[in-house]
């Protein structure tokens, strides 16, 4: 690509501004400035202060031991890049030596330190053995804009440390850039509370020497964050170079310096900028800091790479609103041309994200080695322009201002959308109670799921997870919403202050630690649990998180409509996405159902007609325990229809009343109830589960009516222990299971719970209770009725509708019946008997049992 082939706006923003030409080197122009200013303080540093002049002397004094240490070589050096005065004299001897500096953190591993050194190639030094070496008339070599100054290692975007092999033109083109834009000058004093082994950290030191300013350095890993505060005040620092996570840091702290009054004003009086690197800004943070300690402060938020330098920034004045979430990178610098473009390099129409681009005529010359694939990331063109692909992805506004959105790396599909992380952290740092957040993608065996990791803001309240979920949906599509969320006290960091996402620890292992509580609750956790494909869910568990989706909640609708005659949408579910937050809704679309129901039909008692049309002799249906007459719905519908059909179910579960408290009084009710409709026989009795044994009695009560010996029908009614127990010949038998108590069908009513549920027993029929409570309290009235009951059997026929789960045993069977016994074995559970498919196969049982037993007659 030529010059030639670019506009003529944009080869003017291409334009050298104020750069260095070729023969200029990083020494060079500070011999100029300290000449200008050789008595004014240049440097302070870990207690101790240098002048131009001094800086100068001791910098030149180094790089002559340094030439005698090295004849004739220009092998890189490594320097502990720590924030003293000795430290940073040597860094610039060996800039002035001729040697590509290397600067080293020395808080890196021991590992990594070595590392680095290898790959560059480099000889460690310190102060201690240049200083003693003896001054030689070994010359300075002759040096250009083109030598390397600078090997900076950055982590890369996968831990792994690259060298960035900069020239002493770009190192002055970096620091001209920030002072131009900040217009350093020598009224400035420099707060550079950024480590001088970082590339940020170096690159202020240079940019405040050259335009003439003292420059005081202070690595911010040795303090805590509050103390920041301090140091600006004692040095009656103007301009703040950090990190954001420092000053993310700094805002929170609940510090305040001894003489701050006035609502932070006069905090920091001296300080006109604060500029921060390395991570997207947020206007929280930025705003916490400007109220508490500089109100009159100006935030500027600056986009660079070691690579590129500086990218973008934008300035925002104390008057000028900051806007929500995390700040845009700002306008693009002045001499670059930045774009947003494609995977193919085509350029992205405004707000399409795609990768940041930087075309200047000034550049990193690459990185150090076998880079791989990273080294693609540079290109040169005609006349002198080289480009530059970030990495990052953003996008450019119809102003021209620049968005970022992430990393390339960082992208994640999840179920077939790409996600960017950062968006998601934008919309966590949204929430008020939360601090600090970060989001990455995990594999987890069946695809990536999004983790989000949350730092409680200073309040210290952190919400629950389901809150946190609910929060995101209202602002971010569903499969942008994290599967795990996971709460950290702290957000661990690397040396350079940028989240460590290695050092992100993995979800813990699911663990139900709250179960459902009360009826409606449980039977909402059993329909997410069967949906889903989990062996449990706990009442504050996110479906979604779970692994819910449209197909699971379409199925887990059908659930509840089938067991609770109700109808929910999707909707429903994602307003309400754990087991206590859906059973909330299940039961106030209950109660409206059943108000509904009252005022349409009115109140029925201990008979409900669900069918009277039919020439045929009626069905009466009898439900098991806490079973209202409208379960049988799916039932009937299905039942011959020449057969009229009727429930019964407890006194008290439609007028007030109340309930019946043994299985032979419930037993005669209900025959005195059948014969309002049917005053002689057949009668044909239709016993479901509990309500088997209420049948057998009705049966016995007909019969010695002298009314004739009713054919009973029971739907899997269990033969439990106590009850053949109770039997002649029962002991002898083979063991039938014992009753389910309330805990193994999921009922975790704890002690308080139990004495609640007693309590309402023994108001059950005169008060009200929302639908699924009022079958748990009738249900609980039925089973202690049942386990008082003493049974006797029945001598006419029967026919047993049986389940995989049932009593198989013959013998166990004929306790019960005497008579003509007969079985029919179904496949499915007992807790799906009434619903679909298998209502539709009870009724064609019931239907030909009740037609061949009319034959018979």
């Amino acid at each position: 690509m030529s010059i030639q082939d670019i506009d003529a706006p944009t080869r003017l923003a291409l334009a050298p501004l104020c750069r260095p030409e070729r023969r200029d080197t990083l020494m060079a122009r500070y011999r100029e400035v300290a000449h200008a200013l050789p008595d004014a303080v240049a440097l302070t540093a870990d207690d101790a202060s240098l002048t131009f002049d001094e800086l100068l002397h001791r910098a030149y004094s180094l790089a002559r031991k340094i030439a005698t240490l090295f004849p004739a070589d220009s092998r890189p050096l490594a320097v502990d890049a720590d924030a003293t005065t000795d430290s940073i004299v040597l860094m610039l001897a060996v800039v002035a030596a001729g040697h590509p500096l290397v600067p080293l953190d020395p808080m890196l591993p021991a590992e990594r330190r070595v590392t680095i050194i290898d790959q560059a190639a480099a000889t460690a030094i310190d102060s201690a053995t240049v200083t003693a070496v003896m001054d030689s008339c070994v010359p300075l070599p002759t040096l250009s804009g083109d030598h390397t100054a600078v090997i900076n290692y950055t982590s890369g975007s996968t831990g792994t440390a690259k060298g960035v092999i900069l020239s002493h033109r770009m190192c002055l083109t970096k620091a001209y850039e920030v002072a131009n834009a900040l217009a350093l000058g020598p009224h400035d004093r420099v707060g550079n509370s950024l480590p001088v082994s970082f590339g940020a950290g170096l690159n202020t030191l240079f940019a405040g020497l050259l335009a003439g300013a003292a420059v005081y350095c202070r690595d911010p890993r040795s303090g805590v964050p509050s103390s920041t505060v301090e140091w600006i005040a004692a040095n009656s620092l103007t301009t703040l170079h950090c990190s954001s996570s420092l000053l993310r840091a700094v805002s929170a702290s609940d510090h305040r310096p001894p003489d701050h009054t006035d609502g932070g004003r006069a905090a920091v009086p001296t300080l006109r900028i604060v500029t921060t690197y390395g991570e997207s800004l947020h206007s929280d943070d930025a705003d916490g800091f400007r109220r508490k300690y500089g109100s009159r402060t100006t935030v500027v938020n600056w986009y660079a790479t070691t690579e590129a330098g500086a990218v973008a920034y934008d300035e925002y004045p104390f008057d000028r609103v900051l806007p929500s979430g995390f700040l845009p990178a700002g306008r693009p610098i002045a001499g670059k041309l930045v774009e947003v473009v494609t995977s193919d390099g085509s350029t992205c129409a405004p707000d399409v994200i795609g990768e940041v681009r930087v075309t200047s005529n000034c550049l990193a010359d690459g990185y150090l080695g076998d880079a791989g694939p990273d080294s693609q990331r540079f290109a040169a063109l005609d006349d002198g322009l080289f480009r530059y692909r970030t990495g990052d992805l953003g996008r450019l506004d119809e102003h021209g201002t620049l968005h970022l959105a992430g990393r390339i790396d960082d992208a994640v599909k999840v179920r077939g959308y790409l996600v960017e992380p950062a968006e998601v952290e934008a919309a966590l740092r949204a929430m008020p109670e939360i601090g600090d957040a970060a989001v990455i993608g995990r594999n987890s065996g069946n695809g990536t799921d999004l983790v989000a990791y949350v730092c409680a803001a200073r309040s210290g309240r952190r919400p629950p997870v389901a809150e946190i979920r609910a929060g995101l949906r209202r602002t971010l599509p569903e499969w942008m919403v994290p599967a795990h969320v996971v709460a950290l006290d702290v957000m661990p960091r690397n040396e350079r202050g940028k989240v460590d996402r290695r050092a992100l620890p993995e979800p813990a292992d699911r663990r139900v630690e709250r179960m459902a509580v009360g009826p409606t609750e449980f039977i909402v956790a059993e329909a997410a649990r069967a949906a889903i494909g989990l062996d449990a869910i706990g009442r504050d568990e996110d479906f979604l998180a779970l692994g819910g989706n449209s197909l699971t909640t379409t199925a887990m609708l059908a659930h509840l409509r089938e067991g609770l005659k109700i109808d929910l949408t999707p909707e429903d579910v994602f307003a309400a996405t754990t087991v206590r937050t859906l059973a909330a809704t299940v039961d106030a679309r209950l109660e409206d159902a059943a108000t509904a129901r009252r005022r349409t039909t009115g109140e029925q008692d201990v008979l409900v007609p669900l069918r009277t049309e039919g020439s045929r002799a009626p069905i009466f249906l009898v439900g098991g325990a806490g079973v209202g007459a409208m379960a049988f719905l799916n039932l009937v519908k299905h039942i011959d229809d020449d057969h009229p059909v009727y429930a019964l179910q407890a006194h008290g579960r439609g007028k007030r009343g109340r309930p019946d408290r043994t299985i032979r009084r419930t037993a005669k009710r209900y025959v005195d109830a059948i014969r309002t409709v049917q005053a002689e026989g057949p009668f044909h009795l239709v016993g479901h589960s509990l309500g088997g044994w209420i049948a057998i009695a009705m049966a016995e009560e007909i019969r010695d009516s002298g009314l004739g010996s009713p054919h009973l029908l029971l739907l899997d009614t269990r033969l439990f222990r106590h009850l053949l127990d109770k039997l002649p010949g029962g002991t002898a038998v083979p063991a039938a299971p014992p009753a389910q108590t309330r805990e193994e069908a999921g009922f975790h009513l704890g002690r308080v719970g139990t004495a609640a549920l007693w309590v309402r027993m023994q108001c059950a029929g005169l008060l009200r209770y929302p639908t699924t409570m009022e079958w748990l309290v009738f249900a609980s009235i039925g089973y202690v009725a049942l386990n008082k009951h003493v049974p006797t059997p029945w001598s006419g026929s029967m026919t047993v509708v049986r389940t995989a789960e049932n009593v198989k045993d013959l013998r166990s069977w004929q306790t019960v019946a005497r008579g003509e016994l007969t079985f029919v074995d179904i496949s499915g559970d007992h807790v799906d008997m009434l619903r679909e498919p298998m209502a539709e196969q009870l009724a064609e049982v019931i239907t030909n049992t009740f037609d061949g037993a009319d034959l018979a007659r």
